[in-house]
C-alpha cells in the first residue's frame, strides 16, 4: 500500500471522528449558553415579582448564579440598580449581602461587584452634629451642578457627637480613594473643604461595606457661604 492512499484514509478517518465531535461540542455549548439565558431570566422575573418571599428566593438564586460565574456585570449593574430604586427597603441590602456572599466564595464575584457599583451613583451617607449642619448638606445638593449630582446619592443624614476639628470624606476601599478625592473637589468647589481619610487599614469593618461607599463628617470647621458660614469656594486651577 503507498504512502497516499494511507495519509487520505487517516485525513477520512480523523474527519469522521472530529465532525461529530465538533457537532456535538457545539451543541453541548449552545445548551449550556440556553441554560444560562433561562436561569437569568427565572431570577430576575423573582426579583421583580411582586410577592416578597419571591423576591428573596429570586436574590438567593442569584448569589447561586453570581458562585458559579453565571451573572455578567451588565446583569449586576442592572438588578442593583433596579433594587436601588424598589419601593421594597429590603431588596438592596439583601441583594448586596447575596454579592459578597458570592464573593467570599468566588473572588471573580468581587470584581464584578466593584464593576456593577461603578456604573451606579456614590453613596454618602452624611453625619452632622447639629440642625445647622444637616440643612447645609441640602442646601449644597440642590447647588450642585446637574451632572455631579447624578454622580452621589444620599440615602441617609444622622446626627452624631464627636470632637472633629474639620470636615472629613472617609474612604472605605482602597479602589475607592480617586473617586473619594473627585467627591471632595466636588464640595470643595462649594467651599467645604473635606479630608479625605481611607479607612481599609485603619477599620476594621471597612472589610463589610460595599465598595462606591463614603461617609461625610461635619466636624467643627467653618461651613461655605452657600449655607451661611465663611468657609470661601476652593479656587479652580
Amino acid at each position: 500500500m503507498s504512502i497516499r492512499p494511507m495519509r487520505e484514509i487517516m485525513v477520512q478517518l480523523l474527519a469522521t471522528v472530529m465532525i461529530p465531535l465538533t457537532v456535538a461540542g457545539t451543541g453541548l455549548y449552545y445548551t449550556r449558553w440556553q441554560q444560562n439565558l433561562a436561569d437569568l431570566k427565572t431570577m430576575i422575573d423573582l426579583v421583580s415579582d411582586e410577592n416578597a418571599e419571591k423576591r428573596k428566593f429570586g436574590i438567593a438564586m442569584l448569589e447561586y448564579l453570581l458562585k458559579n460565574d453565571k451573572v455578567p456585570v451588565e446583569f449586576v449593574a442592572a438588578q442593583l440598580d433596579y433594587a436601588n430604586s424598589s419601593a421594597d427597603k429590603q431588596m438592596l441590602p439583601l441583594m448586596e449581602a447575596a454579592l459578597m456572599k458570592a464573593s467570599d466564595e468566588n473572588p471573580a464575584v468581587a470584581e464584578t461587584f466593584r464593576k456593577a457599583l461603578e456604573r451606579l451613583p456614590s453613596r454618602l451617607f452624611v453625619h452632622a452634629m447639629n440642625d445647622q449642619q444637616r440643612a447645609c448638606i441640602a442646601t449644597m445638593l440642590l447647588s450642585l451642578k446637574d451632572a455631579d449630582r447624578s454622580q452621589i446619592s444620599v440615602p441617609l443624614i444622622a446626627q452624631v457627637n464627636w470632637d472633629g476639628k474639620q470636615h472629613e470624606l472617609r474612604v472605605l476601599k482602597d479602589s475607592d480613594v480617586e473617586r473619594g478625592q473627585g467627591i471632595a473637589n466636588m464640595f470643595g468647589a462649594l467651599g467645604l473643604e473635606l479630608k479625605v481619610i481611607n479607612l481599609t487599614t485603619i477599620w476594621d469593618g471597612a472589610k463589610k461595606v460595599r465598595p462606591n461607599t463614603f461617609e461625610l463628617w461635619f466636624g467643627n470647621a467653618p461651613l461655605p457661604t452657600v449655607c451661611g458660614g465663611t468657609a470661601q469656594p476652593a479656587k479652580t486651577q
